[in-house]
């Protein structure tokens, strides 16, 4: 009886010590999901970036268009100073 609680208890000591081992290596690398995720998201932002790129260049050429730009190159900036 004794010998069988002892080795019962050996097992489930074993058993839990194994347990957490295996949680552990397993967290402490990333993840393939958790790569695909920070790949997504960072595509994500570059897109957003190059969205905000072209956005700011189309709002500049407008502003420029309509003279809210100071631009040297402008058609009608020689006009403004007369």
């Amino acid at each position: 009886m004794i010998i069988t609680l002892a080795v019962l208890g050996g097992t489930i000591l074993l058993s839990i010590t194994v347990c957490c081992c295996c949680c552990r290596s397993r967290s402490s690398r990333p993840d393939r999901d958790e790569e695909r995720f920070a790949r997504r998201r960072e595509e994500i932002k570059q897109r957003a970036e190059e969205r905000k790129v072209d956005r700011k260049a189309r709002h500049d050429e407008i502003r420029r268009k309509y003279g809210l730009i100071g631009d040297s190159d402008h058609p009608y900036s020689k006009f403004e100073n007369e």
